[in-house]
């Protein structure tokens, strides 16, 4: 009776192959339920609070194996996979007198940006210089 106890308590205790490499990541969500993981600490300085905020994203899936009651049965195995993102959104600033958001300039959105005005430009200045020779050859 009293090895019976020992070998499930032992068995409890050891985790699947399938779930030793989501465990850390299912903790992590379920023992943080509030707020603090899309808002972060808040960041006191001296006249103000800086409060992060961020987009989070997880999907995960898995499988199990089984095996046909005796020991030398040769069983099927299983699998799983999960996709986390973390992106920044921005920060609130909390002063006295307001609060504000304040989105990260992202470095794909400014390099877009400057390629269709430098675009633009060139379209602008290269229809200018044609309709100049046109108006030349005619005169």
């Amino acid at each position: 009776m009293e090895n019976e106890k020992n070998t499930e308590e032992k068995t409890k205790k050891q985790a699947t192959p399938f779930e030793v490499p989501f465990k850390p990541i299912v903790d992590k969500f379920s023992k943080h339920k509030d707020s603090t993981l899309v808002y972060g600490e808040t960041i006191d300085l001296e006249t103000k609070k800086v409060l992060p905020v961020a987009r989070i994203r997880y999907i995960g899936g898995g499988g199990g194996g089984f095996t046909q009651g005796n020991k030398d049965a040769l069983g099927e195995g299983g699998g799983g996979g999960g996709y986390i993102s973390v992106k920044p959104v921005g920060v609130y600033e909390i002063t006295e007198n307001k609060t504000t958001f304040k989105p990260p300039v992202s470095k794909t959105s400014t390099l877009s940006l400057l390629v269709i005005l430098t675009f633009g430009i060139a379209l602008l200045f290269t229809r200018k210089s044609k309709l100049k020779m046109k108006n030349f050859n005619i005169n």
